[in-house]
This record gives structure tokens, sequence and C-alpha cells, in this order.
């Protein structure tokens, strides 16, 4: 069998050699940090380019179906384990998460806290 070229065979290619290229891309990181608050204190996570602390749903596992799933809020278990949960049923067909976002879509591209891994609840 004989397939022929076609136009689209090109941005194919390069869609596939971007999303290599943004795997391996280290974007920064977000960073831990204890915060005060009303006169409470709480470990949070604080993005690094837009220096908001990340908030339940405003963080996204993006994956190469560019299927956007929401954080949960990063409780004491997520610093105790050093591991941020998404809700997996946002994303029902779980891939490798390429990139992570924070904020309104399109969002700004981060990477997690070093030793920090994601979970699917």
């Amino acid at each position: 069998m004989t397939v022929t070229d076609a136009e689209g065979d090109a941005l194919i290619a390069a869609l596939g050699a971007a999303q290599s290229a943004v795997r391996a891309h280290t974007f920064p990181a977000l960073v831990e940090e204890e915060v005060t608050d009303d006169g409470e204190t709480f470990m949070a996570l604080r993005c690094p380019r837009c220096d908001g602390i990340v908030s339940d749903g405003d963080l996204f596992a993006i994956s190469p179906a560019e299927h956007w799933a929401p954080n949960e809020y990063p409780d004491d278990d997520s610093f105790d384990h050093r591991r941020i949960y998404f809700d997996s049923e946002e994303r029902p067909y779980l891939e490798e998460t390429m990139y992570y976002s924070h904020g309104d879509a399109p969002g700004h591209a981060v990477s997690l806290p070093d030793g920090w891994t994601e979970d699917w609840t």
C-alpha cells in the first residue's frame, strides 16, 4: 500500500515535535511557602510567574489531548506527601501530563515543586 503525502503531514510532525519539546522543558517551579492569612498560618504553593497562591481548581494538568483537569486544593496531606491531586472525572481518558498551567485559560506554564508528583482522584 502506498500512502501519498498531504500538506497537513508536516503540521502533524511539527505538533509532535512541539509536544516533545514542551514535555522536556522545565518551566518555573511552584514554590512551597508558609502563609499567614487572617491570623491562620498554613502551607501553600505560590506561583513564581504571577506571585499568586494556588487555589482549588486553578492549577491544571494539561495532556497532549488538551483535557484541562483542575486540581484539588493543596491541603496538609499534599505537603506531607509532596503530592498534588487532580480530578480524574474531568479527564476521562488519562494520558501523560505534558505540562501544568496556573490561572484562567490559557494560564501560564509552571512545574511542580521539586520532589512533588501528581495523583489522580
